[in-house]
Formats: C-alpha cells, structure tokens, sequence
C-alpha cells in the first residue's frame, strides 16, 4: 500500500492555513491573528516544534476560531468549492483504494473534500470543534502510531510527503518520495 500526507503533497499548502485565513475574512476580527498563525505555520514547516509545543499553540489558537462551532462548519463546503483547483490531480490518480492518507490537517476539513481522494483510509487530527481540544494531533511520531493502530501489520510501500517532520513515517516506508509542486521525486 501507498501512504499519502494531505498538505504540499496532495493540496498545494498547508490547508488548515488556508482554511483559518478564509474565515478570517469573513470574520473580520479574527484577522489581528494572522502573525500569529504565520509564525506557527513557520516553526511547523522548519520542524522546530515538538508535538507538545505544537498541540499546545494549535488549541490556544483553534479555540479563536471555534467560538462559532456553525459557521466554521458552514465554511468547510464552502473553502473547497473556492480552494479544488489546489488538489494536485497527478497525485491524486495515483492514489487507489487500498492506499491511506495520513495527515495533521483535522477531520472536519478533510472530511469537505473526502469523495474526491479516491480512499475511504484517511487519519486526520481529531479536534472537538465545541471547545477548541485537540484529542490527536496526528502530527511527526503521532502518524506512525495511528498508523500501526489502525493498520496493523500492514506494511508502508511507498510514502509521498513533502517535509521531514514525517520522518517517522519515512523510518518506516519500503520507499520514499519527497513531492514538490505536485511532483514527487524518490529519496529512498
């Protein structure tokens, strides 16, 4: 089986950014927020933050954005409908059924775009949208052991991610393709 990360593999960016920006401007005093999120999204993309520190700056954050539990939802449709042309579609024909999307983004924004990712095997960041707690973060180590709990045995042929903060995942994958720009490009 192939095992797939979502954001800069599967989606050009990161979509929780893009989705927290989109609310942002519909909700206009969300937007003082902004620097904020730009610096975790950094910190993320450079691996400088372990899954403590990033659990604990997601929920802080989240929580700004969740007091309306109906209007994010509402805007899930919505920012998909706004943001289909980021799904790369050369990586999206070479997912198949049997294959597994592992991802950080959260369930609620997958979940927007699922019929079109040609997989029923998706594990995502559980979050409760009523009070802003992340109950996974399935984020660097946290991916391999939703992995092996759910899929047990199953062996990783392939895995296409676009950052090091899935090498655990790259540990444990028979081959490994690092995606730039919709195009992936073997490193093992």
């Amino acid at each position: 089986m192939k095992v797939f990360d979502f954001d800069n593999t599967i989606y050009k960016g990161e979509s929780t950014f893009d989705f927290a920006i989109y609310v942002m401007k519909r909700k206009k005093s969300l937007l003082r927020y902004i620097p904020r999120i730009v610096w975790i999204l950094l910190l993320y993309k450079i691996c400088k933050m372990n899954i403590e520190e990033f659990t604990e700056r997601l929920e802080k954050n989240s929580k700004l954005f969740l007091e309306n539990e109906e209007l994010i939802t509402s805007l899930v449709p919505e920012f998909w409908l706004d943001n289909i042309e980021k799904l790369y579609p050369n990586m999206l024909k070479k997912i198949q059924k049997e294959d597994i999307i592992i991802t950080t983004s959260p369930k609620f924004l997958i979940d927007g775009v699922r019929d079109l990712l040609n997989t029923e095997k998706i594990l995502t960041t559980e979050l409760d949208l009523k009070s802003g707690k992340i109950k996974y973060l399935n984020f660097q180590e946290n991916k391999v052991k939703s992995f092996e709990k759910k899929y047990k045995g199953e062996k990783i042929e392939a895995l296409y991610t676009d950052s090091y903060n899935d090498t655990p995942l790259m540990e444990i994958a028979k081959s490994v393709y690092i995606v730039k720009n919709g195009i992936p490009r073997k490193i093992k």
